[in-house]
């Protein structure tokens, strides 16, 4: 007759009994020796984690460009807005100052309109809707990523010299528009020359061309935003001797905006670029 046995009976060296192995541990409610964290292991978020700055500066999580808090986007009628004001200020501002004087004003009012211009056209395209100063990249930076962008400025503004001996040499135009601003004598006028055309207008045109331009075009991608903003930010300085030294500047720009997401190191950039002509024409007169 077979031994029967009550399948409740523990059995020797089962666990828990003489001869048999210990209870196995109960499981910890965190990751053991022997698991892994899913957690600490997964990809972070790349939304929610900014690279390293340029220049070796860590950023905080990146924002969206041209996106206020409220979740309001820049789009088309900030792009043409701003593009309109810009010109219609400059045009009805140069009509008024012939008018009155027979003649077109000095260096240091051509860039006061300048300056003027482009704060007017970023002010009335953010009052459409977005209304938030942190779309068009007016935030916070590591104060080396600024330097760095001034390195740069100074690198393209070296460049440029290059692209103006290949321009003339393939075109033979030696053009260019922006003569009149080298036409300024005295203390003074060079005091204002080097504050608006060094400072004002950069950072203008940046919140402009940068802020409100690439901003409103980053919907559709950064290589479209790129390509629109800088065309039209170099077409603007016209088609001239400039304008393939320009037409870098503003592509560097689009890159620093959107690797930084703060329109401060593109100031700096355009600054710097700025500067050096502005020292060198001083040398010379």
């Amino acid at each position: 007759m077979s031994d029967v046995r009550d399948e409740a009976e523990p059995r020797p060296g089962e666990p828990g009994q003489p001869g048999g192995s210990p209870d196995p541990a109960p499981e910890a409610d965190g990751p053991g020796p022997d698991r892994v964290d899913d957690a600490a292991d997964s990809p972070p978020d790349p939304a929610a984690v900014a690279p390293a700055g340029l220049g070796g500066a860590d950023l905080p999580p990146r924002p969206e460009i041209g996106v206020g808090r409220d979740g309001r986007r820049l789009g088309w009628v900030e792009f043409a807005v701003g593009a309109v004001v810009y010109v219609l200020v400059q045009l009805g501002a140069g009509v008024v100052l012939v008018a009155a004087n027979g003649r077109l004003p000095g260096a240091p009012v051509l860039l006061g309109v300048s300056a003027v211009a482009a704060f007017a056209a970023v002010a009335v395209a953010l009052a459409l809707r977005v209304r938030a100063p942190s779309a068009i990249g007016i935030r916070r930076i590591a104060p080396r990523t600024v330097v760095f962008a001034v390195g740069l400025g100074i690198g393209v503004w070296l460049l440029s010299r290059l692209l103006i001996i290949v321009y003339v040499s393939i075109t033979g135009d030696r053009s260019d528009p922006q003569q009149d601003l080298t036409q300024f004598s005295g203390v003074g006028a060079a005091f204002w020359m080097v504050l608006l055309g060094g400072l004002v207008v950069p950072l203008g045109e940046e919140l402009l061309f940068r802020g409100v331009g690439y901003g409103s075009m980053r919907r559709y991608g950064p290589v479209i935003a790129t390509i629109v903003s800088s065309l039209v930010f170099a077409l603007a300085h016209g088609l001239n001797v400039v304008f393939l030294a320009v037409l870098v500047l503003a592509v560097l720009n689009a890159v620093l905006y959107e690797r930084t997401r703060s329109i401060w190191p593109c100031f700096a950039t355009h600054a710097a670029f700025n500067m050096c002509s502005f020292v060198v024409l001083l040398l010379l007169t």
